[in-house]
């Protein structure tokens, strides 16, 4: 049976071929994946581990660097230590409290060992274990050359009291006076004794790591598993200058050291230039790889021979709803006796091909039909069209629903019209689809309008029918992300009725605008009468609270008025809703004198206003409008003052004079010192110094700048940074665009100049 079939039936044999060259495929690919796991799995799981490990060590750098600024933060904070920074006179007395203040905050920090102040005015250095300013001369020298930032680190070995005594340390050097006015020559020394990193990073080693150690950028040895090689320069190893050259932060290669295979795992800092570093023998890491390799093999051909039979048993079962299907759709069940070969997909595509074109064109020209005679209906047709639709049997009521397209975004005037085309589209083929079959006529009557005709047997919609409608709307929201509001009309017997009803579903879509989008609303008068209402009265005396509100600038009262406003209007029907707002908006055009000429910007708010609220889909929307209006008007009347301007924009040039050093300087800061909000103050600024803050604050520092490059030998990143830029290329672009003339140049022109001059 499944020889005859092989040979035979064309996607019986390509099923089951099919079937066999996936499972050879997979088996093929999964003995190589195997293969190549098994020989590599070891090394790369160490590698993994061991960077894991590295990643967790590297954190104590991140550690080590935030207890330093956490002690010198807390030193500085210490009016005792300020003071013997900047004390002059190198007081005894002020040193001894010194003294103690050094100790109890050593105390504080076991793991520091120990702490010194240097005050280079005095020329006097304290230190808690009693080293001298004599023993840490070349220290001091070093701290003297590179007063170019706050942190440094000097790893180096000193020696104590005792003469006999040394001890590997790593020296943190604060210098104070990079951010506060303290010495330049002053500095915070926290010395930490190598022992106590290798205790933090020596708790995460292993039996498998033969070394595991730290080094600088400059392939200096800090601390090391074999205390004896701190400070060893191995930057000339080649895996050592592999991984100083590598952009990579982590990472692990094999490399041979010292004649051995070994395992490199990396990991570099982000805090600090230090590079992690644990070096494995290969040869500890691999395992007996060939039992791994057999079994590999052995499970791929017992997978092989189970797939064989897995082939033949969904090859069997796969095809015969095929083989039923056929049986159905053409003579193959007369051609059993012939044995020549048959194409099914020939067969079933051909076969496939032609219903679908057949249904294809009924169901179009029903469609077209359909959608042709609503328009006919609706739009100018007669009594006759109507005729024809009642004689359908279906009746003998018609009802006349209309499916909304909501705004898309939310903004009033709707969205692209491509996209409205594209929903309409989408809400009438969902609408079809749906009601169709209860004899519904639909045909898309308006831009994102979808009118229904619906006959019914009675004069109330079927409960199933208002369903469809809601299913419809959820259908096109999951969809399309649009809702749509439905309106329906009332029941009709007639054509003028029926004209009625298709009227009345539209006029639903008011109700829309007090209650929200996407829901369906009644135009039934015996279901949605609205209640009788005494005469409209206009709201006039919140009117002026509100006008009163927008010339006190009282924001905050502002949009509470306005929700009263909008809550005693909310009641009147939406004609009379849109009266009131027309008249309200003329109330504040006349009241705020808009028409002069000076307030040309708030005219310009109102004319925009006005060409919109007819667009606006909801109240809620409108009343949002208008609270943003009222708000532009407040703000607009703001700016017009001239109440502290002048007062305002003095305080800022003297506060920016004062503080233009300060990287963080910035608008919204100067704006928070006057209480005013940003915006306001970058146009009052901008509008009274005929530039902007940022190109003030720019001219202030580059005029500092030039004065440092003329006065001083300091280098052109020491100045940026001393002026408030930290990015020297910024600074460099600046300077040029404002002079014409780079950093450099200036200095030169003006040397050239002052030689000349003498």
């Amino acid at each position: 049976m499944i020889r005859q079939r092989l040979f035979r039936y064309a996607v019986y044999r390509n099923m089951f071929l099919s079937f066999v060259l996936l499972t050879a495929a997979m088996i093929a690919l999964v003995t190589v994946v195997l293969y190549m796991m098994f020989s590599w799995s070891t090394a790369k799981e160490v590698g993994k581990i061991s960077e894991s490990m590295l990643k967790q060590n590297s954190a104590v750098s991140s550690v080590i660097r935030d207890q330093v600024y956490n002690v010198g933060n807390l030193l500085l904070s210490d009016k005792e230590i300020v003071n013997a920074l900047l004390d002059k006179e190198a007081d005894p007395l002020k040193q001894y409290g010194v003294f103690g203040t050094l100790n109890r905050v050593q105390s504080t920090y076991p793991f520091i060992h120990s702490i010194g102040i240097y005050n280079g005015s005095n020329n006097t250095y304290l230190n808690t274990k009693g080293i001298t300013k004599e023993q840490e001369d070349v220290l001091l020298e070093e701290i003297n050359s590179k007063n170019t930032s706050y942190f440094h680190l000097f790893p180096r070995t000193i020696s104590t009291t005792s003469a006999n005594q040394s001890e590997d340390v790593l020296t943190f050097v604060l210098l104070p006076s990079y951010y506060s006015p303290l010495s330049s020559k002053g500095a915070i020394v926290i010395n930490m004794s190598t022992d106590t990193i290798q205790d933090l990073i020596g708790g995460y080693s292993n039996e498998a790591v033969d070394s595991l150690y730290v080094i600088d950028d400059k392939g200096t040895i800090i601390t090391h598993s074999d205390q004896s090689r701190f400070m060893e320069d191995i930057s000339k190893e080649s895996y050592v200058q592999s991984i100083l050259a590598s952009d990579t932060k982590s990472g692990y290669f094999t490399r041979s050291i010292d004649g051995r295979k070994s395992l490199v795992t990396y990991v570099k800092s982000k805090d600090m230039n230090w590079t992690f570093i644990s070096v494995s023998q290969y040869q500890n890491l691999l395992f007996n790889m060939q039992a791994l390799r057999t079994s590999a093999l052995v499970l791929a051909l017992a997978s092989f021979v189970i797939s064989m039979f897995l082939s033949i048993w969904l090859t069997h079962h796969a095809y015969n709803p095929i083989r039923h299907l056929l049986e159905k759709m053409s003579s193959i069940p007369r051609l059993k006796e012939n044995r020549r070969q048959i194409n099914e997909f020939m067969i079933l595509d051909t076969t496939y091909a032609e219903m679908t074109e057949k249904m294809r064109s009924m169901e179009s020209e029903a469609s077209v039909a359909r959608a042709a005679h609503v328009l006919q209906l609706l739009k100018g047709g007669d009594e006759t069209a109507y005729r024809r639709l009642a004689g359908e049997g279906r009746g003998p009521y018609f009802l006349a629903a209309v499916l909304l397209l909501d705004s898309q975004d939310g903004s009033p005037g709707g969205e692209d019209e491509d996209l409205q085309s594209y929903s309409s589209a989408a809400v009438a083929r969902a609408a079809q689809q749906m009601l169709e079959p209860e004899g519904a006529s639909v045909a898309t009557v308006g831009d994102g309008t979808v009118a229904i005709i619906l006959p019914m047997k009675q004069s109330r919609p079927p409960l199933h029918v208002l369903g469809m409608l809601e299913e419809i709307q959820g259908e096109i929201l999951r969809t399309l992300r649009v809702s749509v509001t439905v309106g329906i009309g009332t029941a009709a017997q007639t054509y003028e009725e029926l004209l009625e009803s298709f009227d009345c579903a539209q006029s639903c879509f008011h109700q829309r605008f007090f209650k929200g989008k996407g829901r369906l609303f009644y135009g039934d008068p015996l279901i949605t009468a609205d209640a009788e209402h005494s005469e409209a009265q206009y709201p006039d005396k919140r009117e002026k609270r509100i006008i009163e509100a927008i010339k006190l600038q009282q924001r905050d009262k502002l949009e509470k008025e306005i929700d009263h406003w909008i809550k005693e209007i909310r009641d009147y029907n939406y004609h009379e809703v849109m009266f009131f707002f027309n008249q309200f908006i003329g109330g504040l055009y006349k009241q705020l004198n808009v028409h002069t000429v000076k307030n040309r910007d708030s005219a310009d708010l109102f004319l925009d206003f006005t060409r919109r609220i007819t667009r606006f889909q909801t109240l809620q929307e409108t009343a949002d409008a208008l609270k943003d209006l009222a708000l532009r008007l407040c703000s607009l009347s703001e700016e017009s003052g001239t109440v502290r301007h002048a007062d305002v924009v003095d305080f800022i040039q003297i506060y920016v004079r004062k503080h233009y050093a300060r990287p963080d300087m910035s608008l919204e800061q100067v704006a928070g010192e006057v209480k005013l909000s940003r915006s306001y103050v970058g146009k009052l600024f901008k509008a009274h110094c005929e530039l902007s803050f940022n190109d003030y604050l720019n001219a202030v520092r580059l005029e500092k700048a030039r004065e440092l490059l003329a006065s001083t030998e300091e280098s052109v990143q020491s100045i940026s940074e001393q002026v408030g830029i930290l990015n020297t290329t910024y600074f460099y672009t600046l300077f040029k665009k404002h002079y014409q003339i780079s950093p450099a140049q200036f200095r030169s022109q003006h040397a050239i100049e002052t030689k000349k001059a003498q």
